[in-house]
């Protein structure tokens, strides 16, 4: 894992007993930086790593499942709820916070689903990123996969709530977000705890993420989301880079994030244990840019990478990609350009001084006997005091 922080924990709480939180994004693998090919470091439930972890639980009577997460990858969460489900262990889930999309497959696995009166579930149809060129077959390949994965969504919501599959797709097909009592009466959870924690649910202005008991959670793929959820002030806009930031395990949670700082070793786990204010200082460095600036700075070094091979000076092209005075595509072009001026300027100087040396400009034309096709020395001499002088307009650039 080199180091990476995992948006869950699996911990025996008792001889028979075990406790599962799973707080952020469910993916199928951890997704890398597009320009380094680096793991990205962010609250993402991986199924491989969940799965190959779930074994050791394996021989535990009672499992409960806290779930706070906006979903993800559709296939990934049934593999879990398939998981889950096949356990022999009695497993009790509870939603923390927000359990959506594939999350809200993962929360059905419960023999008992619990919900806090606050608590949101979010079911809609499944969605697909396209980037490319695609054919009409390709495309109705594409609808194909995605009706089938709405189909084994609503079969499993279906079983789960004992509705119809008619009245599930329904309430699938308009993207339906239910609060605790309401996700009780739709039969999508069994009871609401009596006495449970306070939900905090919040949008970031730009509606990008939201915080959920401050996890901060994409919202890329939501696209009805209630008007009941407040939206956040201007300048506490949280990043898409911020939303996928480390949380701090339950534990931590539950004491408050109380955590010693000198405890706090790297970036990392600044992050991990207090997820909210690094949020917050991110907001703050980037509150000129936002994701704006972000962008730019990707054009930027793709407007240089662009030219960079029609220019010979690899230490002018690294200086205006990482220097201490970053230059656009534009600038680094111009001062190329300045670059070359300059060794034309030093190789016409260094002509100059070698043409006075020489004392060329002092030759005259040598007389001659007037033998017959001989050069008459006045145009020999108009000739070469010519091409002195092209050479002088050269260098004061007169050739243009």
């Amino acid at each position: 894992m080199n180091g990476q922080v995992k948006a869950y924990k699996m911990q025996a709480v008792g001889e028979n007993d075990a406790e599962i939180s799973m707080y952020g994004e469910v993916v199928d693998s951890r997704p890398v930086d597009f320009w380094t090919g680096n793991p990205i470091e962010g609250n993402f439930i991986a199924v491989d790593e969940f799965l190959q972890d779930l074994e050791e639980l394996g021989t535990k009577d009672n499992i409960t499942v806290h779930i706070n997460s906006v979903g993800g990858s559709l296939y990934a969460g049934i593999a879990i709820y398939n998981r889950l489900k096949s356990l022999p262990a009695n497993v009790t889930t509870v939603n923390d916070g927000l359990a959506a999309s594939a999350g809200s497959i993962i929360f059905q696995a419960g023999n008992k689903r619990k919900v806090h009166a606050g608590s949101n579930i979010m079911v809609h149809q499944a969605m697909g990123f396209l980037f490319g060129y695609y054919n009409n077959r390709d495309l109705k390949d594409v609808i194909k996969q995605l009706d089938a994965g709405n189909k084994a969504a609503v079969n499993i919501y279906a079983e789960a709530s004992g509705r119809e599959p008619e009245n599930i797709k329904a309430l699938v097909d308009k993207e339906t977000w239910m609060t605790g009592q309401e996700a009780v009466d739709y039969g999508f959870a069994d009871e609401v705890i009596e006495g449970g924690v306070q939900v905090s649910m919040s949008l970031t202005a730009d509606r990008t993420a939201m915080l959920v008991n401050g996890v901060a959670l994409s919202t890329r793929c939501m696209s009805n989301i209630p008007q009941r959820i407040p939206v956040m002030p201007a300048q506490n806009i949280v990043s898409h880079e911020a939303a996928h930031t480390p949380v701090a395990d339950k534990e931590t949670l539950k004491n408050g994030g109380n955590s010693k700082m000198e405890d706090i070793k790297t970036v990392d786990e600044l992050k991990a244990t207090f997820p909210e204010l690094v949020a917050q200082v991110e907001n703050s460095a980037k509150a000129s840019g936002n994701t704006a600036g972000i962008e730019a700075e990707r054009a930027r070094i793709q407007g240089i990478e662009a030219i960079e091979a029609a220019i010979g000076d690899k230490e002018l092209v690294n200086s205006a990609k990482y220097g201490d005075t970053p230059l656009t595509a534009e600038q680094l072009a111009f001062k190329a350009m300045q670059a070359q001026a300059a060794i034309g300027a030093t190789v016409l100087a260094n002509l100059e001084k070698d043409a006075q040396a020489s004392g060329v400009e002092g030759v005259a034309a040598a007389p001659n006997s007037g033998a017959e096709g001989g050069d008459d020395p006045a145009n020999t001499e108009v000739e070469v005091k010519g091409l002195l002088a092209n050479y002088k307009n050269m260098k004061n650039g007169g050739v243009k």
